[in-house]
């Protein structure tokens, strides 16, 4: 390659300081998704990044919006445990600007099956169905309402055939509240979903679960009759669909929808026009569909990987070399972001949404597999991606097809967060553990082409425990960027370190970088969810973030779990402090105090909540005590000099 060809731009940073921006996957309307690599762990394995634009750059919109977005996140978190949903990695936030990033999944959209004129059989609806409606009701037993199903943003993957749900609805939310200056209050909504496949109250902003039923009917018509939802009437009285007789290519023809009574008295349920006469939820619209006859359920087969190809570049390979183009019946398969209904609509509060169905007492196991269902772990394949594009793995076929799709994870956001619920207990054959990264156990030539050399025998690798070690003795030392390049070299080695991630984590914060330490310390917090040092470093970052209320929560949660925690004390009393409540934070300082009294912090902080309070006789005493610890600390200096100007002592 000529020289004059090469990029003359400076490379951009890591989004987060840790995902390596490959290429952009898709734009809409509510941002933008990216293809990256996660530097952070072996082999740089991929996945995809969504990036979510706040409409407004008013601080009090961006309040809500970063509130909205941690709460959705947290929801994905716990969606990700289903086999069949897309794992959040991380959320974080860059420049007023907000990230996900995602698992990376190969496999191929419903759209590419659900081709116009060619309906599908009686069981293949029902399996589709089958396999949709054992995810959704685990979404819905979350208390979490999709939104936004449609073929796009349904997956056959390729290992096992089997339906992934991506794409949820509501954190969109974040990129679409508009909030009220003078009040603060939320007083416009977006309509988030896809015109054909959402019921009217989602299009007047009032989702419920059975939204979601409804949209899981229309694929199964879709399916049955092989015509797009649009193209399908409603009656003019009732305003319920007419699909068993469908129009054919000619003018005037007519056909009737082969199918059993008992099938369509099902789809009719889940599509009727008024929310009140559907399924509540996908746990009765699974319970009914499980209730066909058997010689219905004997007849479905089981899902079937995606075939390899070798013969055809990839979707992904194409969109990267930046030849790939698309045809008009391409656009018309892949809906974008501009189909999304954006009709103002009444603020929408999760609360008014109906409560789960009581008719199931809670028995119905409704993330049970089929009996064929294979237990796998997630696998990337990501080092294939810096081989040459001849050798790079070709994922699937359609048959009658040379065109593969890497899906593009814009995934987003757990909608309708409705309260505390109870997660239904899964069997163990369901659950994968998500905490230690997976790598294909049997590597490509062309992975293997790309991984590090093997060093001399003679040469003795470091060893991650000696690595942990030496980076805690730097940063104690306040040895910041050595300590956290050495905390890079333990998670290379090891990637479940949680301590390492939490080491990473303080030692950005010492180097005032909050938005890369708030990433490693949720890294640190998805291995060890009760780490209390990673949940008062996070709110340390928080605290640089000028987000003092959430840093507080984070303090909070810290002394409860590790009681004898003196820093966090001592940030926690500080924090209580700042919002004026200073009999609270000299409780907090007290306990910090009793386990580790020359504390200068403590003392100072515990000096001004007395002070606040008239009690300026321990206030002076307390002040006094913190320059003996460190006669040089600017606050208590400065509330000294105060006390004697104003009290004369």
């Amino acid at each position: 390659m000529s020289q004059d060809l090469q990029p003359t731009n400076p490379e951009p940073s890591p989004l987060g300081g840790r995902y390596k921006i490959i290429s952009e996957l898709a734009a809409g309307g509510f941002g933008q998704t990216f293809l990256a690599e996660d530097l952070h762990l072996p082999s740089h394995p991929r996945c995809v990044v969504k990036q979510l634009k706040p409409q407004t750059k008013d601080p009090k919109a961006l309040l809500m919006a970063r509130r909205l977005f941690d709460t959705e996140a947290q929801a994905l978190y716990k969606l990700g445990s289903h086999d069949q949903i897309p794992r959040l990695l991380a959320h974080f936030e860059d420049n007023q600007e907000f990230y996900l990033a995602q698992e990376f999944v190969e496999g191929e959209p419903l759209t590419e099956e659900l081709v116009p004129g060619q309906p599908w059989s009686e069981t293949q609806v029902v399996a589709l169905l089958q396999d949709i409606l054992q995810v959704l009701a685990f979404v819905h037993q979350q208390q979490v309402i999709h939104r936004d199903l449609k073929p796009p943003n349904l997956i056959r993957r390729k290992r096992d055939g089997r339906i992934v749900l991506i794409d949820f609805g509501a954190v969109k939310q974040v990129s679409t509240q508009i909030v009220e200056p003078d009040d603060g209050q939320t007083n416009l909504t977006i309509s988030i979903g896809t015109k054909g496949y959402m019921p009217n109250e989602q299009v007047a902003g009032n989702p419920r679960f059975s939204s979601d039923v409804y949209a899981v009917g229309r694929l199964g018509i879709q399916a049955l009759t092989g015509l797009h939802p649009k193209r399908l009437g409603e009656d003019p009285v009732t305003g319920e669909l007419n699909w068993r007789e469908v129009s054919g290519d000619s003018e005037g023809e007519h056909h009737t929808v082969q199918i059993s009574p008992e099938l369509a008295e099902i789809l009719d349920c889940m599509v009727r026009y008024d929310f009140r006469d559907r399924y509540p939820t996908a746990v009765e619209a699974l319970e009914a569909l499980r209730s066909l006859p058997s010689a219905i359920l004997d007849l479905i087969p089981p899902p079937q990987p995606i075939p390899d190809i070798t013969e055809a570049p990839t979707y992904l390979e194409l969109s990267l070399s930046g030849t790939k183009k698309q045809t008009d019946s391409e656009v018309d398969k892949y809906p974008t972001e501009s189909e999304v209904e954006l009709t103002p609509t009444n603020i929408w509060l999760p609360t008014q949404a109906p409560e789960m169905s009581s008719t199931t007492n809670g028995n119905l196991d409704t993330t049970a597999p089929l009996e064929d269902q294979q237990i796998y772990s997630s696998d990337s394949n990501s080092a294939t991606a810096k081989s040459e594009p001849e050798e790079k793995p070709r994922w699937w076929r359609k048959p009658g097809s040379i065109v593969a799709i890497v899906v593009a994870l814009a995934a987003v956001g757990a909608s309708v967060l409705m309260g505390k619920t109870m997660l239904s207990s899964l069997s163990t054959n369901q659950i994968v553990d998500r905490r230690t990264p997976t790598t294909s156990p049997n590597p490509s030539p062309a992975s293997s082409a790309v991984q590090s050399p093997t060093p001399p025998p003679s040469l003795e690798k470091p060893q991650p425990a000696e690595l942990l070690k030496e980076a805690e003795r730097l940063r104690q030392a306040g040895e910041s960027q050595q300590a956290l390049e050495l905390y890079d070299q333990v998670i290379a080695l090891k990637p479940n370190m949680a301590e390492a991630y939490w080491g990473r984590c303080y030692s950005l914060n010492n180097l005032k970088k909050p938005n890369e330490a708030i990433v490693a310390c949720n890294d640190a917090l998805d291995l060890k969810p009760n780490y209390a040092e990673a949940l008062w470093s996070k709110g340390s970052a928080l605290d640089q973030q000028k987000l003092p209320l959430d840093a507080l929560q984070l303090y909070e949660r810290a002394t409860k779990i590790k009681p004898n925690f003196t820093e966090a004390w001592v940030d926690y009393g500080i924090a209580l402090q700042g919002f004026g409540r200073s009999e609270e934070a000299i409780r907090a300082l007290d306990k910090a105090i009793a386990l580790r009294r020359n504390s200068a912090e403590a003392w100072s902080t515990k000096g001004e909540a007395l002070w606040n309070l008239g009690r300026f006789d321990r206030a002076i005493a307390a002040l006094d005590k913190a320059l003996q610890i460190e006669p040089d600390h600017p606050k208590a200096r400065k509330l000294r000099e105060k006390a004697r100007k104003e009290l004369g002592r």
